[in-house]
């Protein structure tokens, strides 16, 4: 097995088996973990919103 499949078999299962967890960390420019805020995700979701309304078909 790859190094990949690996890494994806292993991810998979932390996904599936994974229990409730009330925070998330995320790693900035510096490297340093900071914790994923409500109003973080809400500023991530109208940006991806405003994009998806820009698009022009």
């Amino acid at each position: 097995m790859g190094m990949s499949k690996a890494v994806m078999n292993s991810s998979l299962k932390t996904v599936v088996e994974a229990k409730a967890i009330h925070s998330g960390y995320i790693v900035d420019d510096r490297g340093n973990e900071v914790q994923i805020t409500a109003s973080m995700i809400r500023a991530a979701c109208h940006q991806l919103l405003k994009k998806c309304r820009s698009i022009k078909a």
